[in-house]
């Protein structure tokens, strides 16, 4: 690992102050410095491109693609600085030192290196395997560490990958719903995870959920932050979002400043105002004129005990509609016996009907199934 210990007041001070197109300069230094870091890989088809528009210059992002082709998310300094101090904000002004394990082109990763910038804080850049190195464990501790469910399922598989999460400052878990037993588990670990919602379009986070609150026993992704707003579409539950931090636009399609985002997921409030995911409407089975929700079928298999990860999807079916797919690891499951036990907790027309057993889902390096990445399976 080449250079992985980025401080980003000290490299900002060294280029000097610059006018006008400040964020381009300071993102071409960046990706110079960190081309020579043999953790951090760039994709070169999807850079972080300049381009300009009314907002004056822009940065445009990767969004994450897993309902259809990816596209082309535009951001101003304006969204993605509202962002930053939405979250300072809640976790407290100070410097945003970190464990940056995300891609840089998406937004997820690149914002750690916009809050450090912001607060004077640090970055640590490592894959997030290198969570398990106990050799690295002094580079973690007081940092926050932002990870996707599956990553942070794969990191506590190892008890020295656990023992560094506890070094952690707090841990952002967002990009995915967690599983109930995922879930269980964290709470058993005492680990300060702090769930969170967003998305590209709003650059990153709009609620979080704070670690102390997660940890008594409350569920979901918390309430909104200072700079947005958040409701649900009164005919079918889906998120909508109205923040200072959303984009200028979507591919071809643009956005005005009072614009109401709405994403696919569907949610809930609780008593306390807040959030819950209940999955993707974007993720629902149709099969047989009956709708599933895969995410209550993948809880389902998580409790058995059995599996280790899994991912239900629907494939075209000419007499059905769909047909449900389940993919589960390891190769070494009891299928059998993993049946069994989903016979007795799902419906009939609830239950899959393939099965493919694996060593590992091929996710991609957000830890989603893309559509791209669906094809592999």
């Amino acid at each position: 690992m080449t250079n992985p210990y980025f401080n980003i007041g000290t490299f900002w001070e060294s280029s000097g102050s610059v006018k006008g197109n400040f964020l381009l300069q300071y993102a071409q230094r960046a990706l110079q410095f960190l081309e020579g870091a043999k953790s951090v890989k760039f994709l070169t088809e999807f850079p972080v491109s300049e381009s300009t528009s009314e907002e004056g210059l822009t940065l445009s992002f990767l969004s994450g693609g897993t309902s259809g082709a990816a596209q082309s998310v535009e951001h101003s300094p304006a969204s993605i600085g509202v962002a930053v101090r939405g979250l300072i904000e809640r976790i407290g002004n100070q410097p945003v030192d970190s464990i940056c394990c995300l891609p840089l082109w998406h937004v997820g990763g690149w914002m750690q290196l916009e809050r450090a910038w912001a607060t004077e804080g640090k970055v640590f850049f490592c894959d997030h395997r290198d969570l398990r190195e106990i050799s690295l464990r002094h580079m973690f501790a007081g940092r926050w560490l932002s990870l996707v469910p599956t990553q942070l399922q794969e990191i506590i598989q190892s008890d020295q990958g656990i023992e560094n999460l506890k070094c952690t400052k707090g841990i952002f878990v967002g990009g995915a719903g967690m599983s109930d037993h995922l879930v269980s588990f964290i709470r058993s670990l005492n680990l300060n995870v702090y769930p969170c919602y967003g998305c590209t379009e709003t650059a990153g986070m709009v609620s979080l959920l704070d670690s102390s609150s997660f940890l008594s026993g409350n569920d979901g992704v918390g309430t909104a932050l200072s700079h947005a707003r958040i409701r649900l579409n009164s005919e079918n539950n889906q998120v909508q979002m109205q923040t200072g931090s959303l984009c200028i636009g979507r591919g071809d399609e643009k956005f005005p400043r009072d614009y109401w985002f709405e994403s696919p997921d569907i949610g809930k409030f609780d008593r306390y105002g807040n959030l819950l995911i209940l999955g993707r409407a974007d993720r629902t089975i149709i099969t047989g004129g009956e709708k599933i929700n895969p995410a209550h079928v993948e809880t389902i298999l998580y409790s058995t005990g059995l599996v280790d990860q899994c991912l239900v999807y629907g494939e075209p079916d000419e007499k059905w509609g769909q047909r449900m797919v389940a993919c589960v690891c390891p190769q070494e499951i009891d299928l059998k016996s993993l049946k069994k036990m989903v016979e007795n907790k799902l419906e009939g027309y609830q239950q899959p009907k393939i099965w493919k057993v694996m060593d590992e889902l091929p996710l991609s390096e957000m830890g989603k199934l893309t559509m791209e990445k669906k094809a592999e399976i």
